[in-house]
């Protein structure tokens, strides 16, 4: 098996596109949310439609000015309690007169009325008076005070908008189950789908945008470096953010760096400078390492050692960043299991253990082994000293496993991500940008050897969108990347010897290694157990005559 690493080409999406544009508006790309929004505007009164939808100006902009392009007059609150919403009806005993002020419900009267849930949701008991009024046209007045008559009616037809997240629509629902028996449902997009066919689209809207809030447009090398950093955000080649509030900020922070007459390459600067903010305690975890602290070997081989690769992230802090961490593997011969020091310590989740359970059962089923194993293992991931989660470590600690049985060393200088499940498929995992350049930092601030590098899934290629420095690397040979399916691709990678016996060759497969270690390891143990045996009889019989 020859396993090449990946090109430089490989690290980051390649799309062609032209930096000349036509506008294009947020709601160029909601199809779905624009049908709902038509089909409520030809609805009666007492209709409802409920969006999943981010609760921002930018967002809640949009969907006022497509109304007002329908011509559609309508009536937009994000926040209000039953007086507002409502009005209020107040008796003035000294003046004997009722006074009535008016409610946003009222006021919505042959409108569209726009309303957040999460302001129904601080008090429930409002949706059903809103309901009522919905689908009758009318509800009994809200009085602050007793009234000494009876109160007529309001009358009022509309039709209404709820605007929430998932959760808030789920709550709502959960308290009325009713809500899809007479309303209707849409979400706005956040993510557009990339293809070769509409990458010209985000770029018009990228342009529409940045002439809008900042009267610039971009040349064709920054609109290619916006599109990595927002690849790098959504971690998929193919998948790209749209939400106009995040595209503002943006667009807004690269102004100030525009303001500098000596700034270059002023994408990549600005958001290189949002990570460097953000950066501090990944720092603080680098200097560890290089001042042998936190101890990650990145040369020579080991047996019973990997490098795992995690992603970190800290409360509060927007970016989540990569770093390497050491497994490592200890075998006793005989019946056993494989012991997660981790999960002994109620330091490791559920997927962790899972990830765990996974790495066994494949290694078993590979092997050929019965129901029990034929030795115990203690896996543990050093210095680790807070919580772990996620089974994107479950390659590695099959690597690691592997080495240990078959007394192989594993190179220190490549690091290993990836899930496997149960017959040594290799799948996808999360965080790969940020895991490879956690790696690749130690590695640089070491220096480069070019024997250094990181396994990955096959299927996280298309998550590719790395910095340039390590593109660079890449392209000089200082650094590789390989991409695998299978354990099997792993294994000869790491330990340069097939996993199953080869008819070209006369190397000893690890299988062979391994269930030979095991055999001479049980040898070793019987013959010390008959030992210890004769020793004990021995002692027994001599015990007696001294």
């Amino acid at each position: 098996m020859n396993l090449s690493p990946l090109r430089w080409q490989q690290l980051s999406a390649n799309y062609s596109f032209s930096e000349a544009y036509q506008q294009v508006d947020f709601f160029d790309f909601q199809t779905a949310c624009k049908q709902a929004f038509q089909q409520i505007q030809n609805a009666p009164f007492g209709s409802l439609l409920i969006v999943k939808s981010e609760i921002l100006p930018e967002y809640l902009n949009e969907i006022e000015a497509y109304f007002n392009q329908l011509q559609n007059p309508t009536l937009l609150k994000t926040e209000y309690n039953k007086a507002s919403l409502f009005g209020q009806t107040i008796f003035i005993p000294e003046q004997n007169r009722i006074e009535t002020i008016e409610g946003i419900v009222q006021q919505a009267d042959q409108k569209v009325l726009i309303l957040s849930i999460n302001s129904l949701l601080a008090d429930i008991s409002l949706w059903d008076k809103l309901k009522q009024a919905l689908l009758f046209g009318e509800y009994q007045p809200y009085c602050a005070n007793p009234i000494p008559q009876i109160l007529a009616p309001i009358k009022s037809q509309f039709k209404l908008i709820l605007l929430g997240s998932r959760d808030e629509i789920a709550t709502l629902f959960n308290y009325d189950d009713t809500l899809y028996q007479f309303g209707q449902y849409t979400e706005v997009d956040t993510y557009l789908t990339l293809d070769q066919e509409n990458i010209q689209q985000w770029i018009n809207y990228l342009q529409t945008s940045a002439n809008k809030w900042i009267n610039k447009t971009f040349d064709k090398k920054d609109l290619s470096q916006f599109l990595q950093a927002y690849i790098r955000e959504s971690e998929r080649q193919d998948l790209i953010s749209i939400c106009p509030t995040l595209l503002r900020k943006h667009l807004i922070g690269i102004q100030e760096i525009l303001k500098n007459p000596t700034a270059c390459n002023v994408i990549s600067s600005y958001f290189a400078y949002l990570e460097n903010q953000s950066a501090k305690l990944n720092q603080f975890n680098l200097q560890d390492m290089l001042k042998q602290q936190i101890y990650i070997e990145t040369d020579e081989e080991e047996i019973g050692q990997i490098n795992g690769l995690s992603v970190v992230e800290f409360d509060g802090v927007p970016y989540a960043f990569g770093e390497p961490l050491r497994i490592s593997c200890n075998v006793q011969y005989g019946d056993g299991e494989i012991v997660d020091i981790e999960r002994k310590v109620e330091l490791g989740g559920n997927l962790h253990s899972k990830g765990i359970l996974l790495a066994q059962s494949c290694l078993a089923d590979l092997l050929e082994f019965p129901t029990q194993l034929p030795f115990s293992a203690t896996v543990a991931f050093e210095q680790s000293y807070g919580d772990i989660d996620g089974d994107s470590s479950s390659l590695a600690i099959f690597c690691v496993l592997v080495s240990a049985l078959a007394k192989l060393p594993l190179p220190q200088g490549i690091a290993v991500t990836g899930a496997i499940d149960q017959f040594g498929n290799v799948l996808s995992v999360g965080g790969v940008n940020q895991k490879i350049e956690g790696f690749f930092n130690l590695c640089q601030a070491r220096g480069l050897t070019g024997k250094q590098g990181v396994l990955i899934p096959q299927a996280c290629i298309a998550h590719l969108s790395l910095k340039s420095e390590l593109v660079e690397a890449v392209k000089q040979g200082q650094f590789s990347i390989w991409a695998i399916s299978d354990v099997f691709e792993a294994t000869e990678l790491l330990l340069n010897t097939p996993f199953y016996p080869e008819e070209q060759s006369d190397k000893p497969a690890l299988f062979d290694l391994i269930h030979q270690n095991i055999e001479q390891g049980q040898e070793r143990d019987a013959s010390g157990t008959m030992l210890a045996k004769f020793w004990q009889q021995a002692s027994r019989l001599i015990r007696p005559n001294s």
